[in-house]
């Protein structure tokens, strides 16, 4: 694996990323917490088809992004496991989403998966995004602007393409640059200091569609939210003592 250098910053500082996946007995659960959101959700599923889906929002930039968890539950039920990432994603909010898309992978998983992403504060548009799972390393990209640097397996590749290049790996491979992809994108949420007052709609119309915040006609009634922000690389850390199997075992 490629170190971080003095021409690509490692974290700290940055945004610290982790999703907890935990399986129960007919059902799977997931956390997510990072420096701007936190969400919890469960599937009750038969092996094959969803039956129930309970999810929530906790911490979230947006005053409309609780709306969203009930929305994704009510499209969600009764959909196949197998069918969930083919969801249109633009209709959801987009961590309820990627959650989703990830539970639904790891439903017949026996044992609970962690993922830990970092991503450093940029300099001169260059960072260092790492992905661990249950504690081991398995993805460190060095990073200017969208290019991936350096002499890896993934060198030369541009994040704004994933989408294509992705669809030659393994299914785990795929998740797992997927997931570090959208936490690049996420810690930029780490610059924007928005204006009070600010609507999601007044940030124009290229925001607009994105997801479901940014949808109409919450877009236009929806504002940033007091105390959405934290800094895991400057205390604490993601769902810190959360005790997966009761909270997400016990959600409804």
């Amino acid at each position: 694996m490629e170190s971080g250098t003095t021409q690509f910053p490692t974290w700290p500082p940055g945004l610290w990323r982790r999703v907890i996946i935990q399986p129960g007995s007919g059902w799977i659960g997931g956390a997510l917490e990072d420096d701007v959101h936190r969400f919890h959700m469960r599937f009750d599923h038969d092996g094959e088809r969803i039956t129930s889906v309970y999810a929530e929002a906790i911490r979230h930039p947006w005053s409309a992004c609780p709306g969203a968890a009930p929305h994704i539950a009510g499209e969600l039920k009764g959909e196949l496991l197998a069918q969930v990432a083919a969801r249109d994603p633009f209709q959801h909010c987009t961590h309820l989403y990627d959650l989703a898309v990830v539970m639904a992978a790891h439903a017949h998983d026996s044992t609970p998966t962690r993922f830990d992403l970092k991503v450093a504060d940029r300099v001169d548009e260059r960072t260092t995004a790492t992905l661990q799972e249950n504690g081991s390393e398995l993805l460190r990209w060095q990073l200017d602007g969208t290019a991936i640097s350096g002499s890896g397996p993934f060198a030369g590749r541009d994040l704004k393409q994933l989408s294509k290049w992705k669809q030659d790996l393994p299914p785990r491979d795929a998740e797992r640059v997927t997931m570090l992809r959208r936490a690049v994108f996420v810690s930029g949420a780490r610059q924007f200091n928005p204006p009070p007052g600010l609507h999601a709609a007044d940030q124009g119309s290229q925001r607009m569609g994105v997801c479901y915040n940014y949808q109409l006609p919450q877009a236009e009634q929806s504002t940033r939210m007091e105390g959405w922000r934290s800094d895991f690389s400057d205390s604490g850390e993601p769902l810190a003592g959360l005790d997966a199997l009761a909270v997400l075992g016990a959600l409804a």
